[in-house]
């Protein structure tokens, strides 16, 4: 499950999870957008807080989707260009 459906799912703000998770609202936004994948030691506090909903194999799987949205907007963005 992604982190960003497990906090819609319980209704969790991101200033809620890094205060239960120790890390700032900032970062709990990046790592649920999958701007940004967490180090080992906070996807180790995310498993333990989420009850094993959200695995490190979740956490990277939004990275890769953020990824790859980014590259196919870059890249609609240059096609476009030369028209």
């Amino acid at each position: 499950m992604l982190l960003s459906d497990w906090l819609r799912d319980n209704d969790i703000t991101y200033p809620e999870f890094g205060h239960r998770t120790g890390f700032s609202s900032r970062t709990i936004e990046k790592w649920a957008r999958g701007e940004r994948y967490p180090k080992y030691k906070a996807t180790k506090v995310i498993l333990r807080v989420t009850h094993g909903k959200v695995t490190p194999q979740d956490l990277y799987d939004a990275t890769e989707l953020y990824n790859n949205k980014t590259q196919l907007s870059a890249f609609s963005e240059s096609a476009l260009a030369g028209f």
